[in-house]
């Protein structure tokens, strides 16, 4: 007799993670016209960072993410860059036409959803989302004096997260005391036993590829064969983990939607029987942009366009030493210049660290700034490499030794005793914030948080004592990764629209600006007070990008408490 073949049916995903730029989003409408999903995955990391999302604050993002199909978002690290205000309202934005997965950080359950089950010809895939629980996510174990887990056991412990504002080496700075984030493997389980009648369980991860696989481990152990959908890696991996007769395969695709991963689970028509996975990996740049998400797309990267020529730094944000210098690029080689020492600051205080350095080669404008102004696009050439900027813990004598180090010494570690008289351009000479030129020396043994390129503390520039530093954290297994860096760039950007409300409030008061005096402030009226304090009128996305820096319940003004709250951290930052 001739045995008929079951009728499969068949659940479809399509996946990609850590998404930092617009660029390939309109192929992935394309793709998914003519290959349609049951669900597209976004596996965390898509609000930053980038140019763009330090200027509109992730605004672009979220508009083109809607426009291209996507249906879930998981969290990343790299969402802890924003405050959990505007982090929710962004994550607001989404849910108007797609689904926030998250499954473990406790206390955002009013803009996100434990899980998604998704029911399908007789099916129900439950789509879970993990923010990783390892502890090289998290600020070498230390917030505001607050230590955390310092061994693999806090993976069975709720982990406190604590204030820490624009911590993007956290997973959650999203940052409100009391904030946790249950263990992955602990959650998988609790969620197992709440959805009992479940085809599958899809679980999002955003964590280290180690921890991914004894994630994959711990899951086959229970008799359970499925696919976690990976993040936190920038390459593609595609590995099997099989204990026993189950097998858990591991799929991430790399960044910024160059690819994506079509995942088809088959299941039989009798019963919610798994009979087979197939995965395919779909480069994007196979496919034509999307002509309408395009134009979204544009829409949005037009702000960066219009911005090139618009004036982001005066002299009047430098500090008192700078008074009666140029602001200048010229000799960032040889000395300490104001270019430098304004680009460490604002590193410094829009991280909320203690100290920042830069080594001066990285800062290539080599000018003069005559007007005593510098635009947008005079900043990218000055700063025109990705300088990766990443945050750790040292000992001030680390860094006192590095300074010193990197003013006194040629590249190759020795002295320059062949021309004493030849002044010697140094690749690594170290820019310091004002306060680090101000204070140079202070308690040896007291640790300190430094913002620094990470590079630095691979070998770049050879300064030995960072290199020795380096080689301290990847001995402990603290040494930051590439997903816990941002660009220097993106950082002074973030910084200078909130200094243009210290500015614009040293001239003027709320209640001048307000000129309906309704008690709070408009586009208009903000648009109005800049053009008399600028002598020109701004464009509308300074002004837009002005109001999202400050505007905590995000409703587009800006009331007095709110002016009030940045004018306290500013007292506080000058005591």
């Amino acid at each position: 007799m001739h045995r008929t073949l079951p009728h499969l049916r068949t659940f479809r995903l399509t996946t990609f993670n850590d998404c930092y730029t617009l660029q390939n989003l309109p192929r992935l409408t394309t793709y998914l016209a003519s290959n349609p999903s049951d669900a597209v995955v976004l596996a965390g990391d898509f609000l930053s960072p980038s140019t763009l999302s330090s200027i509109d604050f992730g605004i672009g993002m979220i508009s083109t993410l809607r426009a291209s199909g996507v249906t879930h978002l998981s969290l990343g690290n790299h969402e802890a860059d924003f405050k959990l205000p505007l982090l929710s309202s962004r994550l607001k934005s989404f849910n108007k036409t797609g689904k926030i997965l998250n499954s473990n950080i406790l206390g955002l359950k009013d803009v996100t959803c434990e899980v998604d089950v998704i029911k399908k010809d007789g099916l129900s895939i439950c789509l879970h989302g993990y923010i990783g629980d390892e502890i090289n996510m998290f600020r070498d174990g230390t917030f505001k004096g607050k230590k955390k887990c310092q061994n693999y056991k806090c993976l069975h412990k709720n982990i406190d997260i604590f204030l820490a504002p624009i911590n993007f080496l956290t997973p959650i700075a999203f940052l409100k005391k009391g904030l946790k984030i249950s263990p992955v493997f602990e959650t998988f389980q609790n969620i197992l036993s709440t959805h009992p009648s479940i085809s599958l369980h899809i679980p999002l991860t955003h964590q280290s590829i180690s921890y991914d696989i004894l994630f994959a481990k711990k899951i086959a152990n229970l008799g359970i064969t499925t696919i976690i959908v990976g993040g936190h890696e920038h390459e593609k991996f595609d590995d099997l983990i099989q204990e026993n007769e189950d097998c858990v395969r591991i799929i991430k695709t790399g960044e910024n939607c160059e690819r994506v991963s079509v995942i088809d689970f088959k299941f039989d028509d009798v019963e919610d029987k798994l009979l087979d996975i197939n995965v395919e990996f779909v480069e994007m740049k196979d496919y034509e942009p999307c002509p309408v998400v395009q134009k979204i797309a544009d829409k949005h990267l037009s702000v960066l366009e219009s911005m090139e020529e618009t004036s982001i730094i005066t002299t009047n944000l430098l500090p008192k030493i700078f008074e009666n210098r140029p602001l200048s690029s010229l000799r960032t080689r040889f000395e300490q210049m104001s270019v430098g020492c304004f680009i460490c600051s604002a590193i410094k205080l829009e991280l909320d660290v203690d100290y920042c350095i830069i080594n001066g080669a990285t800062i290539k404008g080599g000018v003069i700034y005559e007007e005593g102004e510098m635009s947008y696009a005079e900043l990218k050439k000055e700063l025109p490499f990705p300088t990766k900027i990443v945050v750790v813990e040292m000992k001030r004598k680390v860094l006192e030794e590095a300074v010193e180090w990197s003013r006194n010494n040629i590249e190759d570690g020795s002295m320059d005793e062949t021309h004493p008289e030849v002044e010697v351009a140094r690749r690594g000479y170290l820019q310091v914030d004002f306060d680090l030129e101000i204070n140079p020396v202070g308690d040896p043994e007291e640790l300190v948080t430094v913002a620094l390129p990470r590079n630095l503390m691979a070998g770049f520039c050879k300064i030995k004592p960072l290199i020795e530093f380096g080689k301290e954290l990847k001995d402990k297994g603290i040494y930051p990764n590439e997903d816990s860096i941002i660009k220097a760039v993106d950082i002074v950007v973030r910084f200078c629209c909130k200094e243009r409300w210290v500015s614009l409030s040293e001239e003027t008061s709320f209640d001048e600006i307000d000129l309906n005096h309704d008690g709070m402030l408009d586009a208009s009226e903000i648009k109005l007070a800049m053009a008399r304090f600028l002598g020109t009128e701004p464009q509308d996305f300074f002004v837009e990008q002005m109001i999202e820096a400050i505007d905590e319940d995000h409703n587009g003004t800006i009331e007095i408490e709110e002016f009030k709250q940045l004018m306290a951290a500013v007292r506080r930052r000058k005591e």
